[in-house]
């Protein structure tokens, strides 16, 4: 494998409802070539003549890349040893999965995009409007036991239902519903915190279970974050002992910080919201969206978060020049990060002890909407730089990474979750998950633990074309409210205009 760089359940249905011009049978509208699913033989015997090429971007930074790699090279060796060569050029694109997105809409004209690419069911969305996304239900459906998918009721259900998007593809008669990826690397939002200086306190108001901080509050969250406010000001500083050394804190800007604006939104406003209430975007009938998000329940939520941010109680960590909650944590200077699974090594120190919980919900009563994100990317093909070779190859690695043992495999040493049910149920997963202690993978083992405490709360949002702009204007609009001080009725009026100018269709209740 040549790598080419280092950049860095209550579920809504995924669905994009898209035109695309109809032609032949199985071919794929100004691709390089139709779309034909060729055998295992006419693979080995092209890749005898010249190696298989399959360029795959990702955006993962350093720590997950190399947990990856090993993947990919195994993957070589076994289509090696069956004499079919394949070279897959793995490439990590800078500026995360936005910047990974923004890479492949502006590499279409050129034909310089990968032949495989992970993404977001919105990025999808836009592949399929650019006419560069292949339908993978040729490949599922094959009779050969080494290209056919028979097993996807092994899915995780809310992933694979993310992967079916519905429009009109080439050969359809009608819209139907097409799977457009496979579910690759899957997370959610925990929250992390210095156990050695929370606990204390946590047990103070009768808030530990055997240790764990079950069902947290928002409420709980910010008498917390007030107390440990309160410590680290007074004269003494706040103190605590881990594995026998003594540590301090004098310095705290906020003690808790979110790190995802647009995912702070979305989901506050759900929580705060009645069911079945659209409080950010909804799907309409012919495929189009329509923002919604200038609404009393999402300025409700966001007046209550302003006030607490006014306290100091908690912020976003743009407000103090940095990406994530994780880089205060670490410095004694915060306490409390809410983040994905996937970065729970990030938080952790030699300082502390370090534990993970569900995020907070507004209220656990019945008739509360629970909400956090179901969130993490999928394994997909673009067709327009690829062809019938580069593109089975490709469906091989996506069937080889998300097969038991290697779902199994990469969520243990990274903190995403396995995207197959096997994997989650089989004796060596649920072994790793009940020893949070180990040196290697106790980390992973306390955010997916965390991840599961709310599995039943997962949402997602529908995804259409241009989604992704509304989802990166939300991330502008809150940053203008916590670090610049606007109002969020002034902030919500800024974004719906620039959205307006963007030709987004916006309503206001």
């Amino acid at each position: 494998m040549k790598k080419l760089g280092i950049g860095l359940l209550s579920i809504a249905s995924i669905v994009g409802v898209l035109t695309l011009s109809s032609c032949n049978n199985n071919t794929v509208q100004g691709a390089g070539e139709d779309l034909t699913v060729i055998s295992m033989d006419q693979l080995k015997e092209q890749s005898q003549k010249k190696t298989i090429v399959v360029k795959f971007w990702h955006s993962f930074g350093h720590n997950i890349s190399k947990e990856l790699t090993p993947l990919i090279e195994n993957f070589e060796k076994e289509m090696d040893d069956k004499g079919i060569k394949i070279d897959v050029q793995e490439e990590a694109i800078g500026g995360g999965y936005d910047g990974l997105r923004s890479r492949v809409n502006m590499g279409t004209k050129s034909n310089s995009i990968p032949t495989m690419v992970l993404g977001y069911p919105d990025h999808f969305a836009d592949y399929i409007n650019s006419n560069i996304l292949l339908p993978l239900d040729s490949y599922i459906k094959s009779e050969d036991d080494e290209i056919g998918l028979k097993d996807t009721n092994d899915f995780v259900e809310s992933y694979w239902a993310e992967c079916q998007m519905d429009f009109k593809a080439n050969g359809d008669d009608q819209v139907k519903s097409h799977t457009v990826a496979i579910p690759f690397n899957k997370s959610t939002e925990v929250m992390y915190y210095n156990a050695s200086a929370v606990d204390p306190l946590l047990e103070a108001h009768g808030w530990l279970n055997n240790g764990k901080w079950e069902n947290p509050t928002w409420e709980q969250l910010f008498t917390i974050s007030q107390e440990l406010k309160d410590k680290v000001s007074s004269s003494e500083g706040l103190k605590w002992t881990y594995e026998n050394k003594p540590y301090e804190s004098k310095k705290t800007d906020y003690p808790v910080y979110i790190d995802s604006e647009a995912n702070f939104f979305i989901t506050t406003a759900r929580q705060w919201s009645k069911a079945g209430e659209d409080v950010y975007t909804k799907r309409n009938a012919d495929g189009s969206g329509t923002v919604v998000f200038d609404n009393p329940t999402s300025k409700e939520a966001q007046n209550y978060f302003i006030e607490k941010a006014s306290s100091k109680l908690w912020n976003i960590p743009k407000k103090v020049n940095q990406s994530y909650g994780s880089a205060m944590m670490v410095n004694n200077e915060a306490f409390i990060s809410i983040g994905s699974t996937a970065g729970v090594n990030n938080n952790d120190s030699s300082k502390y002890e370090l534990k993970c919980t569900a995020i907070p919900q507004r209220s656990y009563e019945n008739d509360a909407v629970k909400a956090v994100i179901q969130q993490g990317t999928n394994a997909a093909i673009l067709s327009k730089n690829s062809n019938n070779y580069t593109r089975l190859a490709a469906w091989l690695l996506i069937k080889y990474l998300t097969n038991t043992e290697n779902t199994s495999t990469f969520s243990q040493n990274t903190g995403y979750l396995p995207v197959r049910k096997s994997a989650r149920d089989s004796a060596e997963y649920q072994a790793f998950l009940s020893n949070e202690n180990d040196p290697f993978v106790g980390n992973a083992a306390k955010a997916i633990n965390a991840a599961y405490a709310q599995l039943d709360y997962f949402y997602t949002d529908p995804a259409f074309s241009g989604s992704s702009i509304i989802r990166d204007t939300v991330d502008t609009m809150i940053q203008s409210v916590y670090c610049n001080g606007k109002t969020i009725e002034e902030a919500i009026t800024t974004a719906y205009k620039d959205l307006r100018d963007k030709d987004f269709k916006c309503e206001s209740k």
